[in-house]
């Protein structure tokens, strides 16, 4: 630059040289070479093909996916045609930094039909009112053939868990020998590993009544049940980021169709997708019982309102007024909630997600009024004038008038 400033103020070739030490043939070359590139041209900028396609996938990243396959799989029907090394490069060029986390963990494999693997992911979303809510997802695999099953619930209760997993098995079409998960409290209550755990009620009955047996994760050691966790992860990662749903029932539909599609991909740890793996192992599952006999597991225990309600995750549903003051049992199902008494169905709503909601039944309090019961009386007071005369002996009134003589 010092060379051009130079000549630019009309010194020769001898002079920049003399002034800035380098010989005269450098000095011309130097101004060869800057001329010629000056005059050259600029080349016009390549269009990728993917331009047209760029602000969706800022959008899709920004909004936490990562994943190329993904990021591919929605903006292919857009129309993008061209190669998935394309979009890696640009991916990796706009992507947030990662720190690898390495930990050395030993590999095992199950053998078919013995053991499946469950835990809860908390998925955060905004709702139609621009409020941020987080929603559990129960993340199930076969230990074998690694086929998924992900369902959403409305709580993470024992209730949840118990519905989920049998939904799961359902699923899967069989059960395995082994459950195998971590101390979440709608498990295990209490003990050690040494004196034995005293296992939640309601958990130890269900997998008393399949006949499969708990068992537990090592302590803060969440690799022992990796399959799990590596689905849970790649859940939030490839099926959550940009996700629009309308209710629970439709967001679990797209969870299963999504599960459909990952079981269909070569999975890395196989060769295979689980799906083939999967015709190995189903021979090994054990027998499902009939969905009804399960439903007790389900039920939950509600009282009913004075005024004829009984509340289910934040919603309260309408039951007839004669069942006031009384326990019914409340059954969720995918679209419905239905109400028990004494195993009578005595009331059947389509499953409410507005919070804080009344959900009413026709003619819920007909005949109320005639069988409301009599008022208690009244308290009265009377007044009572005495109109007796009273009665005196003769001898009072003579010493009476001997006294005034």
């Amino acid at each position: 630059m010092n060379i051009f400033d130079l000549k630019q103020q009309g010194l020769s070739c001898r002079e920049i040289a003399r002034e800035t030490g380098h010989s005269r043939n450098t000095v011309r070359k130097y101004l060869r070479d800057g001329a010629s590139t000056q005059a050259r041209k600029a080349k016009p900028q390549r269009v990728s093909k993917l331009d047209p396609y760029k602000d969706e996938v800022n959008r899709l990243v920004s909004d936490g996916l990562l994943s190329v396959p993904a990021i591919m799989s929605r903006i292919v029907p857009l129309g993008y045609n061209a190669k998935e090394s394309i979009l890696r490069t640009y991916v990796r060029s706009i992507r947030p930094p990662t720190k690898p986390k390495q930990v050395a963990i030993r590999r095992y494999e199950t053998e078919p039909g013995k053991q499946s693997q469950f835990d809860w992911g908390i998925f955060s979303y905004i709702d139609s009112r621009g409020t941020k809510r987080h929603i559990p997802g129960l993340y199930v695999t076969l230990g074998r053939s690694r086929r998924s099953y992900l369902e959403f619930a409305l709580s993470a209760d024992t209730y949840g868990l118990i519905t989920c997993l049998i939904n799961a098995f359902f699923y899967f079409g069989g059960l395995t020998d082994v459950f195998l998960t971590d101390h979440m409290k709608t498990v295990v209550i209490g003990g050690n590993e040494k004196d034995g755990w005293e296992f939640n009620s309601q958990m130890a009955d269900l997998a008393n009544f399949l006949g499969i047996s708990i068992k537990l994760c090592r302590v803060r050691r969440p690799e022992t049940k990796g399959k799990v966790e590596r689905g849970i992860r790649y859940a939030k990662e490839n099926f959550w980021p940009g996700r629009t749903f309308s209710d629970l029932a439709d967001l679990n539909q797209q969870a299963l169709i999504w599960c459909s599609a990952a079981d269909n991909r070569i999975h890395q740890s196989l060769g295979i997708t689980p799906n083939e793996a999967f015709i190995a192992e189903q021979p090994h599952l054990g027998p499902l019982p009939m969905r009804e006999t399960l439903y007790g597991f389900e039920k939950r225990i509600r009282k009913v309102t004075a005024d004829s309600f009984v509340s289910f995750a934040g919603v309260k549903y309408a039951v007839p007024w004669k069942y006031s003051f009384s326990q019914v049992e409340v059954l969720p199902k995918e679209r419905t909630v239905e109400i028990y008494s004494n195993g009578e169905l005595i009331a059947s709503h389509p499953l409410s997600y507005q919070k804080r909601s009344l959900v009413y039944l026709p003619h819920q309090y007909k005949g109320i009024e005639s069988e409301a019961g009599r008022l208690a009386p009244p308290v009265t007071v009377r007044q009572i004038i005495d109109t007796s005369v009273e009665i005196r002996s003769l001898d009072e009134y003579v010493e009476a008038a001997s006294a005034r003589s």
